[in-house]
C-alpha cells in the first residue's frame, strides 16, 4: 500500500479543526492520515513520535493529520511542539477518513506488534520494544529518519513546571496511581490507597487518582502535560504504566528523577534509576528517605 496520500485542496493552518476536509491547501510534500482510537497514552506517546522526528518532518513539509477521541484533543495539543503547528493537526475520531491507518502497537500493519513481542518473551523490554515500533513506522511510512531514543526533549516542560500551582511545587514522591485499563497491572486500589496515607505522613506527594486527604493533579485539573512537568521536579516516581506514563519519559525528568519505581507486569524497563515492583508495599520507608534526602 503506498501510504503518501495528496493533499486536500482545502487544508488551511490553524492548530485544531473540526473536519479535516475544511482546511487550505499549505502544498505539503506528503500527507498522512493517521488515528488512534484506544486510550489517551497511546496517542500522547504518538505526538510524542512526531517530537521525536521533527527535523525530518520540516524538511520534508510533510503534514500528519491525526484523529483521537475528541474528550482527548485538548490535552493532546499541548503535546505538539510549536514548530510542528503547521505539519501536525489534530481532529475528532469520527472525521478519520477511510484511508486513515490506526498507529497503534497491535496493528499488524507495521508489521511489529506488543502482543507478538510479548508471546516470544516472559516480560517486554519497554524501551526497546517502543523504539522499534516507532522505526517500523518510519518504514512503513516510507519516512527517512532515525530515532534513537524514546525520550523527548521539550524545554516547555520546565516553564511548565515554574507555573503550576505552589502546592504542587514541594512534591517530592510523584504517585501514578491512575487506574490500569489495558491488563498491564493488577492494580488493588485499597492496598495502595492505604499505603499511599502512610506516605503522606512522612513525605511531600502528589498523586493523579484521588486518596482521601492527599493532594492530587486532579485536585487543581492538572493535565499530562502538567503531571509531565511536575515530574521534572520530582525526587521519586512510583508510577503504573496508565495513560499519564509516557509524558514522563522525557529527558529532563530521567535527569532529575533519583529513583523510578514502576509498576507493570508485562514490561522490564532498561532506563537508568528503574526499578520493577510487583506491590507498592514492597518500597520501604527508608528506601524513599534515602532518596528524598540524597
Amino acid at each position: 500500500m503506498n501510504l503518501t496520500l495528496k493533499t486536500p485542496r482545502n487544508i488551511r493552518s490553524t492548530r485544531t479543526q473540526h473536519h479535516p476536509h475544511h482546511i487550505h491547501n499549505n502544498n505539503n510534500s506528503r500527507v498522512y492520515f493517521l488515528h488512534e482510537s484506544h486510550g489517551i497514552g497511546d496517542s500522547v506517546f504518538n505526538l510524542i513520535f512526531f517530537n521525536l522526528i521533527e527535523e525530518r518532518i520540516i524538511a520534508n513539509n510533510i503534514l500528519f493529520c491525526y484523529f483521537a477521541k475528541n474528550e482527548y484533543i485538548q490535552q493532546l495539543t499541548q503535546f505538539i511542539n510549536p514548530r510542528l503547528i503547521n505539519n501536525v493537526k489534530l481532529f475528532s475520531l469520527d472525521k478519520k477518513p477511510q484511508q486513515s491507518i490506526e498507529m497503534w502497537i497491535n496493528n499488524p500493519h507495521f508489521g511489529y506488534t506488543f502482543d507478538c513481542s510479548l508471546n516470544s518473551q516472559c516480560s517486554v523490554d519497554y524501551n526497546n520494544f517502543y523504539l522499534n515500533y516507532f522505526k517500523h513506522v518510519l518504514q512503513r511510512l516510507t519516512i527517512n529518519a532515525n530515532i534513537q531514543s524514546i525520550l523527548y526533549s521539550d524545554n516547555e516542560l520546565l516553564i511548565r513546571a515554574n507555573a503550576i500551582p505552589p502546592e504542587y511545587k514541594s512534591v517530592d514522591i510523584l504517585i501514578l496511581n491512575s487506574v490500569p485499563y489495558s491488563g498491564q497491572y493488577n492494580y488493588n486500589k485499597d492496598v495502595w490507597d492505604n499505603y499511599i496515607m502512610q506516605l503522606n505522613s512522612k513525605f511531600n506527594i502528589a498523586t493523579t487518582t484521588k486518596v482521601d486527604g492527599v493532594l492530587c493533579t486532579f485536585d487543581k485539573n492538572l493535565t499530562i502535560k502538567d503531571i509531565a512537568a511536575l515530574s521534572t521536579h520530582a525526587k521519586v516516581i512510583i508510577a503504573i504504566n496508565s495513560g499519564v506514563f509516557p509524558g514522563l519519559l522525557n529527558v529532563h525528568t530521567m535527569e532529575t528523577v533519583k529513583q523510578f519505581f514502576i509498576f507493570d507486569n508485562r514490561c522490564h524497563y532498561s532506563f537508568p534509576r528503574f526499578q520493577n515492583k510487583c506491590c507498592i508495599t514492597e518500597i520501604s520507608m527508608n528506601d524513599l528517605n534515602y532518596y528524598v534526602t540524597m
